[in-house]
C-alpha cells in the first residue's frame, strides 16, 4: 500500500473528479477521502472494488501490486468513454423506483444522510465478507409511481410498491436493498469483484494467492465456486479458506471440475463442529 495517497489523488484528478464528487459517488464523507490520499488511513476492503469501477484502474495499480493502468500512448478520455459506455449497460447493482419516491432520494442526497448510511451498509457488510458495489440509483417513469425495483445487472432481485411516501421511505429502501444484497449475493457478485478481493489478500496472504489464482485457479472459476458456496448461504468471510481448499483439491485431483472444487470447499468448510453451522441448527431445532 506504499504510495496509495498519491496514486489515488493522481487517478482522481485524472477523472476531474473533486473530492467531494468522488466521496459522494463512494458513498463515504469527503474527510475520509482526503485521510486516504493523505496517507493517514486507508480504505478498507469493501471499498477496493467501488475505487477502481469509478477511478477506471485496476485493482494492481491503485494497491501498488503492479504498474497495470493503461496505456501512455492511448487516447485515455476516448478510451475511458468508450469504456465507461460499454460497462454502463449492465449495472451491477442499480435501484430504480418511481416518481412519487424520487423526493425521498433528493432529500437524503442533499443531506448527509445518504453518505451516512450507505457508509454504515458497507460497513456492516464488509464485516461479513462482503463487498457493496457502486449502487446506481435512479427514477423511472414508466413503473408505478410508488415502486421500486433492485436489479444486478439488470435482472430483478427485488420489487415492491409502498403504501405511502415519507421521511422513512429512503430508509426502508436502504434496509431493503442490504437484505437483497445478504440473500442474494451470488447473483450480484462477479469476476472483477473476485480480482479485486484477491488482489487485497495478497498483500496480507501472499502464499494463498501467488501462483495459484489465477495462474492454477482463474478469477472465473473462483467466482463459480463462490456463487455455489454463497447460494448455500455462506458468506465471502471464508475466501482465504475457499482458495485454500480448492487448491489442495486441485493437487489431490489435478483434473477436478468447477463443480467437484465447490463441493470439496463447502465440504471442508461446512464441517459440523463449524460455529455458524452450531449456531444454524441451534435455531433449527
Amino acid at each position: 500500500m506504499e504510495n496509495f495517497g498519491i496514486r489515488l489523488a493522481e487517478c482522481r484528478r485524472n477523472k476531474n473528479f473533486t473530492q467531494e464528487e468522488l466521496a459522494n459517488r463512494l458513498g463515504v464523507t469527503p474527510q475520509a477521502l482526503s485521510k486516504w490520499e493523505k496517507g493517514l488511513s486507508s480504505p478498507d476492503i469493501s471499498m477496493v472494488c467501488s475505487l477502481c469501477g469509478v477511478l477506471a484502474v485496476s485493482a494492481d495499480f491503485l494497491l501498488g501490486t503492479g504498474n497495470g493502468k493503461f496505456a501512455e500512448d492511448e487516447d485515455i478520455n476516448g478510451w475511458q468513454k468508450s469504456w465507461n459506455s460499454l460497462r454502463n449497460c449492465l449495472e451491477q447493482l442499480k435501484i430504480i423506483f418511481g416518481m412519487e419516491i424520487m423526493p425521498a432520494f433528493v432529500e437524503a442526497l442533499e443531506g448527509d444522510r445518504y453518505i451516512e448510511k450507505v457508509s454504515q451498509l458497507r460497513q456492516r457488510l464488509a464485516t461479513e465478507g462482503t463487498v457493496l458495489p457502486i449502487v446506481r440509483m435512479m427514477d423511472q417513469e414508466y413503473i408505478k409511481p410508488k415502486e421500486f425495483y433492485i436489479l444486478a445487472f439488470e435482472n430483478v432481485l427485488y420489487r415492491e410498491e409502498v403504501e405511502q411516501v415519507d421521511e422513512t421511505t429512503f430508509d426502508y429502501i436502504l434496509d431493503k436493498l442490504e437484505e437483497t444484497v445478504r440473500t442474494k449475493y451470488a447473483e450480484i457478485l462477479d469476476a472483477d469483484t473476485v480480482k479485486c478481493l484477491t488482489d487485497n489478500l495478497k498483500l496480507q496472504y501472499p502464499a494463498l494467492i501467488t501462483g495459484i489464482v489465477p495462474e492454477k485457479i482463474s478469477y472465473g472459476q473462483l467466482l463459480d465456486i463462490c456463487k455455489v458456496f454463497l447460494n448455500r448461504g455462506n458468506s465471502l468471510m471464508y475466501l482465504p479458506k475457499i482458495i485454500e481448499e480448492a487448491e489442495r483439491a486441485l493437487r489431490e485431483k489435478p483434473d477436478s471440475s468447477t463443480t467437484e472444487l465447490a463441493e470439496a470447499v463447502c465440504r471442508a468448510i461446512e464441517r459440523p463442529d463449524n460455529f455458524w453451522i452450531m449456531l444454524a441448527n441451534i435455531k433449527c431445532s
